[in-house]
């Protein structure tokens, strides 16, 4: 199969160009970019496309540097090609940012691609990576100890979408077909350095692994597209396992059922954790971090006792037992509640989700729901508050008071949620109970005798 038509198969099997699309092709001006520029240009009536080119100008090699934009244009203005191009301030802002040098160049040439897309209209950015870009991504990624499922043949940039019409060819089929079609390019003076981890594997290791099998490139392709459709179920699926675990969530956090989750099978719990990640970190690359996927999903796995992790940006996750809490907003768990009086007849907020209402003997209808307590007129009014140091609830069957970090202890009540517990005082200023915990010895689930108020206890509906 010859070079034309074994591109063509590939974009007709992947649906990477269709009737009507327009194109904008990045190039360089190097060997890759000015074949693809050219098989595109080729082809443009045969596809029923619009192709422009567009060139980002890093201003790193200084003349060389111009004189590859300059190249580049003078191509497209021979063969009528719209042209866009910038010269990029890659060295203000690594002065500015102390940034990563490939990082740096990469984020503002797309940014910059992005840009003229939405401009212009373009509804596809064709980019030149081949089959031997392919090895070299997988190598490194096995390297860094990351996923290496290799470049994708398409994917979502902005609001259009990235295609990778080389993908299956290598580099020597495109420097024969350049060498066939009798056009030059420009060679890039930092390709052949080895400060740059790519530069390295090109030189020394792929060269070894060409020795060992010269047909590698055409493999990996192949073990690629296998292990990007695996991912795609398995995203799926893991998708499906996140709904199941999911308690609650809101613009403060999300609440995970850590027994569902342990239920998850192996394959699909750190994808699941990465689904948590990504709502609390959206449109951030901070969530794609191993080494934070690593300790929410070791934190995920206990089954005992609480803790509480930091994550970045402030947000911390808080482990009780068969539940987990990551908190986005923590005022709304941490700030204790100020006091305020009961009023006869009216609901008031108590905390963890919880509202009262205290009910005079004479207005109470409904004699079976509700809580039971026998109160002077010296102990009216209640009073609600949050925790003090010391505080304590004498509770049925015990003759001393319980301290009451003790005893949220016992009931095992989250630690992160303890601050927002709220208590019932008397006028006295006796504790006789904490909503949402436990009530004193004082109030009975059934009427009893002498009884004056009753309460009633609900989750507040919001």
């Amino acid at each position: 199969m010859g070079f034309r038509e074994e591109v063509l198969t590939y974009n007709q099997r992947h649906q990477l160009i269709s009737e009507g699309d327009r194109l904008l092709v990045a190039c360089s001006g190097g060997a890759d970019s000015i074949a693809l520029l050219t098989f595109l240009h080729q082809q443009k009536d045969f596809l029923a496309i619009e192709i422009g080119c567009i060139h980002a100008n890093h201003g790193l090699r200084g003349e060389e540097s111009d004189e590859d934009e300059r190249f580049v244009k003078k191509i497209c203005d021979s063969w009528n090609i719209e042209f866009h191009s910038k010269t990029l301030p890659i060295q203000n802002i690594l002065l500015q940012e102390n940034g990563n040098l490939q990082d740096v160049c990469r984020s503002e040439r797309y940014h910059f691609f992005e840009q003229v897309m939405e401009e212009r209209h373009y509804n596809k950015l064709a980019v030149a990576h081949h089959a031997d870009d392919q090895v070299e991504s997988v190598f490194m990624g096995l390297t860094r100890g990351t996923r290496s499922n290799g470049m994708y043949v398409k994917r979502n940039i902005g609001k259009a979408e990235l295609i990778r019409p080389f993908l299956s060819v290598t580099r020597k089929q495109i420097e024969q077909y350049l060498n066939e079609q009798h056009y030059t390019y420009r060679e890039d003076s930092s390709n052949k350095k080895d400060t740059y981890t790519r530069n390295r594997f090109r030189h020394h290791i792929v060269p070894l692994v060409l020795e060992e099998n010269p047909n590698v490139a055409a493999a990996i392709t192949k073990w690629t597209h296998q292990q990007q459709q695996d991912e795609q179920l398995l995203k799926k699926l893991s998708m499906v396992e996140y709904e199941k675990i999911i308690l609650s969530s809101d613009s403060h956090g999300l609440s995970i059922d850590l027994q569902q989750f342990q239920g998850i099978e192996v394959a699909l719990q750190k994808r699941v954790v990465l689904l948590l990640l990504n709502y609390l970190y959206p449109n951030e690359s901070l969530w794609l971090s191993h080494s934070l996927i690593e300790q929410v999903h070791s934190q995920c796995l206990e089954r005992d006792g609480s803790s509480e992790i930091h994550l970045p940006d402030g947000r911390k996750g808080f482990r009780h037992y068969s539940t987990m809490l990551f908190s986005i907003d923590e005022t709304n768990a941490t700030t204790p509640a100020t006091e305020s009086i009961v009023v006869m007849g009216e609901w008031v907020s108590v905390g963890l989700g919880l509202r009262i209402k205290m009910i005079n003997r004479e207005d109470a209808i409904n004699m079976d729901n509700g809580w039971y307590v026998t109160l002077n007129l010296s102990e009216l009014p209640i009073h609600v508050r949050g925790r003090q140091s010391g505080d304590r609830l004498l509770l049925k069957g015990m003759k001393e008071p319980k301290r009451l970090s003790r005893l949220m202890i016992d009931e095992k009540v989250p630690r992160h949620t303890r601050q927002a517990v709220q208590l019932i005082e008397t006028h006295q200023r006796e504790i006789i109970g904490v909503p949402g915990v436990r009530l004193g010895s004082r109030f009975t689930k059934q009427p009893h005798e002498g009884w004056t108020h009753q309460f009633m206890i609900e989750k507040e509906s919001h």
